[in-house]
């Protein structure tokens, strides 16, 4: 049985008394374990963007955990500033911002944080970062949680570094020293996934939007100050690695690209998916690949799609590649997922001067293809009207120079390299946003709907791993409705 999102606010509560009584007690180690908990259920379901009881509790740990003493000797230089890193990989923007940041002059500290690089199955950026100009690098990888978050305080204050750049993930080694950094060093978060609940804003001076929904929340639901906020829209980075080809029964077709997390596929309607069966049945030459994380559920849901509507041969699923670039490159049109689309897999095609199909269902409070693209010149990209997306899927199929002209537009279109190294440079050193803010309304109870659905289809099941987390006292007290969901079964018997 599946979770309501009243049981799993209750749940998240619970979770949060266990925090505070492990701070109570001294056990720091913990009530870490618990916040990380609750970092992953409010991400999971975004009803908050963040919390500020969790945020003081980060002060008191840290405040206990961190051995101070060194920032007596702390002074912060301006020609001195720090990009830290949870990933290690090319993933998102690491490798764009540091390309842009050793082309400021200034002296930059390459921290990152990565536990396992045999993990990474992605680029590792650690050889070209060392390679730049004016840059150290940093490995944080031994040690005990506390011991490696003492590290990274070091490594901060030893430097004297007068900003902070944060690329970090949702529980990140980072959010205890962000809470005991000296005040003159100023802090930036680059806004990774704006639509998520994430911890650290009580601690963070700007925040780095890149489109304007992101910029929405963060102003309304975040707490952050207008002049808190600067937009810089970033660009995909290009890995250059050789091609693994398609599969051999794709040969001589004309092959649409897509991917993403299922879950930026799902609404009630099953849009996506039907826009996807409406073009494989008029268009009988054209295949359909779709690049998906690795996950059972979604692969499961994939391939039930495929034998339900006979399109074996026809729609491929894949896994994430490391040739992602050459898959585009090689590609004929990319179609970008819906209702929730995804900004980066739209650049790479942007950057390979393909053509984009691409749907909004009316009223979809954050899309952003055309946010994530026009940059230099506006027009239309997305549709709100399925018989228009399906004429563009027309003529995009049968016109071979029409989609060469619709690439070439787009890929003129998007933030180039020189512009974002610009822009970065210009933001950091003013701390004004050099792009105008644009704010719009954002539905949230839309959102609402949307995240905890994904619940209710199966495709994510919260209440065994939040029963797990509580026990049943806990679970009683905090969620009776899970308690007894989750005991219904046993009753009966």
């Amino acid at each position: 049985m599946h979770a309501s999102l009243l049981e799993i606010k209750g749940g998240y509560n619970g979770l949060k008394h266990l925090v505070r009584k492990s701070v109570r007690k001294g056990d720091y180690s913990s009530a870490m374990n618990y916040i990380g908990h609750c970092t992953t259920i409010a991400s999971q379901f975004n009803w908050i963007y963040s919390d500020n009881e969790l945020e003081d509790i980060l002060d008191v740990i840290s405040g206990s955990v961190i051995d101070q003493s060194i920032a007596e000797e702390f002074q912060s230089d301006n020609d001195k500033w720090v990009f830290y890193d949870d990933y290690c990989t090319s993933y998102v923007l690491a490798l764009q911002w540091m390309t842009a940041l050793s082309k400021t002059g200034k002296s930059i500290l390459y921290i990152n944080s990565e536990l396992s690089f045999d993990n990474c199955k992605d680029f590792n950026i650690l050889q070209e970062v060392g390679r730049m100009p004016n840059v150290t690098v940093v490995v944080i990888q031994d040690g005990t949680l506390f011991e490696r978050t003492n590290v990274l305080y070091q490594s901060i204050i030893r430097f004297n570094a007068s900003k902070v750049i944060l690329h970090k993930a949702m529980n990140s080694l980072i959010q205890l020293p962000l809470c005991v950094l000296p005040k003159e060093i100023e802090v930036y978060n680059i806004n990774l996934g704006d639509q998520f609940f994430w911890l650290g804003t009580k601690h963070i001076d700007y925040n780095i939007e890149f489109r304007p929904f992101g910029a929405s929340v963060s102003l309304q639901r975040r707490g952050f100050k207008k002049e808190q906020l600067l937009m810089i829209p970033f660009y995909p980075a290009n890995e250059n690695r050789p091609f693994e080809g398609f599969p051999t029964c794709f040969e001589g077709k004309l092959v649409i690209f897509s991917g993403g997390d299922y879950y930026k596929t799902w609404d009630e309607k099953g849009t996506y998916w039907r826009l996807v069966k409406g073009i494989l049945d008029k268009h009988k030459d054209v295949c359909f690949l779709y690049a998906i994380k690795n996950n059972p559920i979604s692969a499961d849901l994939v391939d039930k799609f495929v034998k339900e509507n006979h399109f074996e041969g026809r729609l491929i699923r894949i896994n994430r590649r490391q040739d992602i670039n050459q898959v585009f490159a090689h590609c004929d049109i990319y179609m970008g997922t819906c209702p929730i689309s995804g900004s980066l897999m739209s650049q790479l095609a942007a950057i390979n001067g393909k053509p984009i199909l691409q749907f909004y269902p009316p009223g979809t409070p954050d899309d952003e293809t055309e946010q994530a693209l026009c940059i230099n010149e506006r027009f239309q990209i997305s549709f709100t009207s399925e018989s228009a997306f399906f004429q563009e899927a027309d003529r995009l199929i049968e016109d071979s120079e029409y989609r060469k002209i619709q690439g070439k537009k787009i890929q003129a279109a998007m933030m180039q390299p020189n512009q974002f190294d610009r822009l970065v440079k210009d933001s950091l050193l003013t701390n004004i946003s050099q792009l105008e803010l644009e704010f719009r309304p954002v539905d949230y109870k839309m959102l609402d709907k949307r995240w905890i659905a994904l619940e209710k289809i199966g495709f994510t099941n919260v209440s065994p791993y939040l029963y797990s987390l509580l026990g049943k006292a806990q679970c009683l007290k905090s969620s009776p409705l899970l308690f007894i969901k989750k005991n219904i079964s046993r009753l009966f018997k």
